[in-house]
């Protein structure tokens, strides 16, 4: 059978040959021009190299949190900064300006945190805000309440 007679199947003889060639060349040309989404992205740290020859010393500043609980059994506000108890005024806030002082070197706008528990009486939290405020402390924060359970 000779190819265009008129009892074929299919009478327009196609050459796909070309469009296979195209189609080729598109899916290699897209594969070489996908770029791959990082799934993981750079930390940047300062790990010390070996010893202390890297980075110098990071100091960590705690914040400078007044926490004050109630004692049931003498009925009294315990004021305390990191573990250590501060019953009077004046050694209070001497720790407070010395806290915030050195870490306003390192951070401007740090702030001294009054974190009262739910049982201690406003009267004694306003008692350590007027202190903070008559001694020139002008950044005081009040930390949220802890939730009642």
């Amino acid at each position: 059978m000779a190819h265009g007679s008129a009892g074929e199947d299919n009478p327009v003889a196609l050459n796909v040959a070309p469009m296979v060639d195209i189609i080729f060349c598109l899916c290699i040309f897209f594969m070489c021009s996908f770029h791959f989404k990082q799934l993981e992205g750079k930390l940047e740290s300062w790990l010390p190299k070996k010893g202390r020859e890297g980075r110098p010393d990071v100091f960590v500043l705690e914040e400078v949190r007044i926490t004050m609980t109630w004692d049931a059994s003498t009925q009294t506000v315990i004021r305390r900064i990191g573990g250590q108890t501060y019953p009077g005024d004046a050694e209070l806030v001497g720790t407070i300006q010395s806290r915030l002082e050195t870490k306003r070197k390192f951070e401007p706008g740090a702030a001294a945190i009054i974190d009262a528990m739910p049982d201690v009486p406003w009267k004694d939290v306003i008692k350590v805000l007027d202190l903070c405020k008559s001694s020139k402390i002008e950044s005081v924060e009040l930390a949220a309440p802890m939730p009642v359970k």
